[in-house]
């Protein structure tokens, strides 16, 4: 793992600790929205159409 990813995970497990699971992960979503919204279009009509598949996984994918 190397003595950088030891760091982050560090780094992380403070955080959770000192904001708290919640705080932590709707941040974390947050800031995927924010680069998702940002990103191309492609990246936005995947996660989109991923979306519809995790709610609905028996109904049909569209595409834009």
């Amino acid at each position: 793992m190397g003595l950088f990813g030891f760091i982050l995970l560090i780094v992380v497990v403070l955080a959770i600790i000192g904001l708290g699971w919640r705080l932590f992960s709707s941040g974390v979503l947050s800031g995927f929205e924010k680069v998702i919204n940002v990103g191309q279009p492609l990246v936005k009509n995947l996660t989109d159409q991923a979306k519809q598949y995790v709610n609905n996984p028996n109904a049909r994918v569209t595409t834009n």
